[in-house]
């Protein structure tokens, strides 16, 4: 799902950045060697892609280990391109890309946009649907995306090329530009999610983290579905990534932190047995 989004990220991004600041707004700028089409094609598919794919990974995942070894890899690969490009000599002909951000009062708009956000956050928040730990977590989320951006172009020397880079610049676009729509995509993302699994799951709450040793997604479903509800690839699926006796941990967690009173708990572990014991004997079978 993730690469789904990350597409779907860089088809928002081409709307955006090319389109309406370029061809319409005209608040883009570039010169360079390459067309302006294919330019913003590959320009707008490094953040539109991995930035996307890298917020609705963070929606998806309850395991805090894998949440801080995703947010490494994206930091790291993301900086080391940016250098790789610095050290490799293959072609040194400078692109000059930028924004005015004082045309058409952006500044003013993306912030109201960042209020609408909290607003939304605060009405989740009343009706129940979010904590204010989950709150936080999003705009944690949505901050982390964007100083990812900022901080490898920084490293990398390329605001420096432009001469208009500063720490309060940084500070305030790693602070507004993603947390703009980081609700509202939760909100997009929930929708999806429940036209996948309907009724299945419940929302992401922070206090799970430090408890879920797999994936809540995965355990939300197996706690409430039938077997031949559940296809063989999503059972192979959970048989490589994770311990047996890990999920039904996490299942035994999960039925009593959201008291689960509609299924009982040991229909759910005999449902994990079963998938177990199915993928294993198909693996001998086909071997």
């Amino acid at each position: 799902m993730p690469i789904i989004w990350g597409f779907i990220g860089w088809l928002v991004y081409i709307f955006v950045d090319y389109y309406l600041w370029y061809r319409v707004m005209g608040v883009r700028t570039y010169e360079g060697p390459i067309n302006d089409v294919l330019f913003f094609l590959w320009f707008c598919f490094s953040p539109g892609f991995v930035q996307f794919s890298y917020v609705f990974t963070m929606f998806e995942k309850r395991n805090r280990k894998d949440i801080i070894l995703i947010t490494l890899i994206f930091y790291v690969g993301w900086t080391l391109i940016g250098l790789g490009s610095q050290l490799l000599p293959i072609d040194d002909r400078i692109v000059r890309v930028a924004r005015n951000m004082n045309e058409a009062a952006q500044r003013i708009s993306f912030t109201a946009l960042v209020l609408l956000n909290i607003c939304i956050a605060v009405l989740l928040v009343w009706k129940k649907k979010l904590s204010w730990q989950d709150v936080g977590y999003l705009f944690l989320v949505g901050t982390l995306v964007e100083f990812c951006l900022e901080f490898s172009l920084a490293v990398s020397g390329i605001r420096l090329e432009q001469g208009t880079w500063s720490p309060i610049l940084m500070i305030v676009n790693t602070l507004i530009e993603f947390n703009m729509g980081i609700v509202l995509m939760y909100l997009i993302w929930g929708g999806f999610k429940w036209v996948r699994d309907r009724n299945v799951g419940r929302p992401l709450q922070y206090d799970d983290f430090k408890y879920i040793k797999t994936d809540f997604n995965v355990i939300s479903r197996l706690g409430s579905l039938d077997l031949p509800n559940i296809s063989p690839k999503m059972a192979n699926r959970v048989v490589k990534l994770y311990n047996k006796q890990e999920v039904i941990y996490d299942l035994r967690y999960y039925f009593k932190k959201y008291a689960i009173i509609d299924r009982k708990i040991e229909d759910a572990i005999k449902l994990v047995e079963q998938i177990y014991s199915r993928s294993i004997s198909q693996v001998l079978l086909s071997s």
